[in-house]
């Protein structure tokens, strides 16, 4: 069954696209082929379009060689932000989704490089929320550590702090300049983990982001399974997924759904979950199962009960 559902949170309309993906028949349109300033190929001209065609080839095949290592990471983010532009969307979405793999791959060394005493010392006295690494390390006259910001900056991190620590994560946004020019589910992808990347839903035990938001968040993650079933990136997404549907049912220790001195559900969750609910014109699991549950709460007025807690071991089990 399509989903059709309407709300007024913008992380929703991150997900609207038709199916794509790079293990099965690629359906982007749209997808820029140039830059600005660049003349567009004559109309029916097979001489163009076959020099197109071997640019993009041979930008891809200079691409894969940074994108097999990490200690070759800084070439390989300036390479795709300068040249993406000249490959066909699958081969886009293929260099996108190798540079992913590479962050990945990279993070416990990053970890690693950012976990001594000493960094941590240092970088609580110049750390800023929301400031780059790059910039970062331009407020510091410690070489070392400086060194160590602009290296991991220009290699596609960031730097998030939780429980007085700090860490690099993968800067997700600035995969947004991509965006234009891979397969449409690499697309939605790409904005589902640039929005976690610009505000993590939760810290230290606890949300840091409204109940409406994390709502917002799963229907865009559900809305992205369902209109992406073969995306290479489909497990992710479920994974991330199941994360937000347990923590739009339960909360997290430090901001629990139900409080725990009076079994009294949290009075903005359900203000944001009505509104949610009020208005949307058609269905989805999720909102099934949010409605269902809101429907029993709003009979025992809005209490933890023994068939609140059926209803959740039920519909929404914790394994």
């Amino acid at each position: 069954m399509k989903m059709k559902t309407i709300l007024l949170s913008a992380a929703i309309t991150a997900v609207l696209g038709l199916p794509a993906g790079i293990n099965g028949h690629v359906l982007a349109e749209g997808a820029a082929t140039g830059t600005a300033g660049a003349s567009a190929p004559a109309p029916g001209s097979k001489v163009t379009a076959e020099a197109g065609s071997s640019h993009a080839e041979a930008v891809y095949k200079a691409a894969l060689p940074m994108l097999a290592s990490s200690a070759r990471l800084p070439e390989a983010v300036r390479f795709l932000n300068s040249n993406i532009y000249a490959v066909s969307p699958y081969q886009a979405t293929v260099l996108t989704l190798k540079l992913e793999n590479l962050h990945k791959a990279a993070m416990n060394t990053w970890e690693s490089k950012f976990s001594s005493s000493s960094v941590q010392r240092k970088l609580t006295s110049v750390y800023k929320a929301g400031i780059s690494m790059t910039k970062l390390a331009e407020t510091t006259q410690d070489a070392s550590l400086r060194d160590l910001l602009k290296s991991a900056g220009e290699s596609g991190y960031k730097l998030e702090t939780a429980e007085g620590s700090f860490f690099p994560v993968i800067d997700y946004a600035a995969y947004r300049k991509y965006k234009v020019y891979v397969t449409n589910d690499i697309r939605d992808y790409i904005s589902i983990m640039a929005t976690e990347a610009d505000l993590p839903s939760s810290k230290d035990n606890g949300l840091v982001i409204s109940w409406g938001d994390v709502a917002a968040r799963a229907l865009a993650q559900e809305e992205f399974i369902q209109s992406h079933p073969k995306s290479n990136r489909i497990t992710a997404v479920k994974a991330l997924y199941s994360q937000y549907v347990i923590n739009t049912f339960y909360g997290q220790n430090n901001t629990p759904l139900f409080h725990y001195d009076n079994l009294e559900m949290d009075l903005e969750a359900q203000k944001a979950y009505s509104s949610i609910l009020s208005k949307s014109n058609g269905s989805s699991p999720f909102l099934l199962k949010l409605e269902g549950f809101m429907k029993l709460l709003k009979e025992n007025g809005y209490k933890l009960d023994d068939g609140v807690t059926d209803y959740l071991k039920t519909e929404v089990p914790q394994s």
